[in-house]
């Protein structure tokens, strides 16, 4: 009867020591999940800086060289905001760093980092991960896990980062930013469709009168007609045309032949006449009329 009850309570203790090693393997357990999650989280941190970087060199070099395939804007309906082509290749460019940098840290040995990161318990860990692996209960491995658990609340998942790598690329996203910011306000172009001068280059503001063979070229002389024609002229006139007044100004007095009218000298019509808006105001100037 005494020797069951003994081999009864040392069954209890054994089975109460099992208890106690499985929930100090799980607790390891859930450490290392959270080593993993650490190790996505800065994985993350990673993409998105090179990403910022990305989107900020793109983005620049599409406003210094202006190519024509990035060139008009989208209208995003929900917020009525029309945005350039060329932000929106730049951010599918970030996005796409993002994605890719973000998977391709993920899939390193995160653990194994860490592990490296923290020389301190890298022997240790290792072995208490392949205790885990293979549900190890053993009082042996109830003490491993108890020592690891102890020794991982020194241990910090900084390491995992590159802080000088990090650092040197946060500093030329900012510089960039700041770039950025003049290049759009100075208007800086080494390409484009106007680059190389054109219409685009002309400055179409309206500045005042100019001088009229500054604006109009060189004059033409009137076409003479065919049929000689005797015609009188008064010494008497009044004379007070102004320069350059329409046709109908001019005095068609001593001429016997009502089909003759006056003609007022043009310009050679080959020529291509710029800021056709100044020519006009510049000619009702000289005329004093005020209407067309």
């Amino acid at each position: 009867m005494f020797g069951v009850s003994g081999e009864t309570k040392a069954t209890a203790s054994a089975n109460t020591a099992n208890a106690e090693t499985s929930a100090t393997r799980g607790e390891v357990s859930n450490a290392l999940r959270e080593i993993r999650r650490e190790g996505y989280k800065i994985a993350f941190i990673y993409g998105i800086v090179d990403a910022a970087l990305v989107t900020l060199c793109a983005n620049m070099a599409f406003q210094l060289f202006t190519p024509t395939w990035v060139e008009g804007s989208t209208t995003i309906p929900a917020a009525d905001v029309a945005v350039p082509h060329a932000m929106l290749v730049a951010l599918g460019l970030g996005l796409l760093v993002l994605v890719v940098e973000t998977l391709l840290r993920a899939r390193r040995p995160i653990v194994e980092q860490f592990e490296a990161a923290n020389p301190e318990v890298r022997e240790m860990l290792r072995t208490a991960r392949d205790a885990v692996a293979a549900d190890r209960n053993s009082r042996m491995a109830g003490v491993l896990y108890g020592d690891v658990l102890d020794r991982l609340r020194e241990t910090s998942s900084i390491g995992l980062v590159d802080l000088r790598r990090l650092s040197g690329t946060l500093l030329v996203v900012v510089l960039l930013s700041v770039a950025s910011i003049q290049v759009a306000v100075v208007n800086i172009d080494f390409g484009g469709p106007d680059a190389a001068g054109g219409p685009g280059d002309q400055d179409s503001s309206y500045d005042g009168l100019r001088d009229g063979n500054e604006v109009l070229g060189d004059a033409e002389d009137v076409s003479a007609g065919d049929n000689d024609i005797d015609a009188e002229i008064s010494g008497s006139g009044e004379g007070n045309a102004p320069p350059g007044g329409a046709p109908s100004s001019y005095d068609s007095g001593g001429i016997p032949s009502a089909d003759v009218e006056s003609q007022q000298a043009g310009f050679s019509s080959g020529e291509r006449l710029e800021d056709s808006e100044l020519i006009r105001d510049y000619n009702l100037e000289l005329r004093n009329e005020t209407n067309v």
